[in-house]
């Protein structure tokens, strides 16, 4: 009975977990980890009164990652995974018919342990947080990463084929 009662503990536990939102994974290999994470509107806050943040814990990112490896963050944009460091340019009319520029930059602090997302605007306004986005997180181990040097790791693509990710 008490055999049953902790697989059924198991069976709900698992269960649980499955159903959280983050990292999916992570798939990869012993030298290479890979995860897509959902960050949704909820997710983000505002920080230092200059833009919006997300922290998305990931515990492939060691200490040995963080110091010699690479941690590498890319972003679902119209179904295309494009590399952050990333800024997007965009124009609006106002009322009297002047166009106005604006920008969105993005930007990636990794951390032993996680990553940290920025999300600014150029005139620094809070205005909306970000929408729902996916975010892919890839880490290579250091002698992996600097022994590759011939994939272009600004191409998820690129990097998927390289290391054989899985989707």
């Amino acid at each position: 009975m008490k055999k049953f009662t902790l697989i059924c503990l198991a069976i709900v536990a698992t269960m649980f977990f499955a159903s959280c939102r983050g990292p999916q994974g992570p798939a990869g290999n012993a030298n290479v980890a890979s995860s897509t994470v959902t960050v949704y509107p909820q997710d983000w806050y505002w920080d230092n009164n200059t833009s919006w943040r997300v922290d998305i814990d990931y515990a492939a990112i060691n200490l040995d990652i963080h110091d010699f490896g690479a941690v590498l963050v890319y972003m679902n944009d119209r179904n295309t995974w494009r590399q952050i460091p990333l800024t997007f340019y965009y124009s609006q009319t106002d009322n009297q018919g002047v166009e106005q520029f604006y920008s969105s930059s993005l930007e990636v602090s990794s951390y032993q342990g996680g990553v940290s997302i920025f999300w600014t605007e150029n005139d620094l306004y809070d205005g909306y947080r970000p929408d729902t986005h996916q975010f892919k997180i890839v880490v290579i181990a250091s002698g992996l990463y600097y022994d590759r040097q011939d994939v272009d790791y600004s191409n998820y693509e690129a990097v998927k084929t390289a290391f054989q990710l899985a989707d």
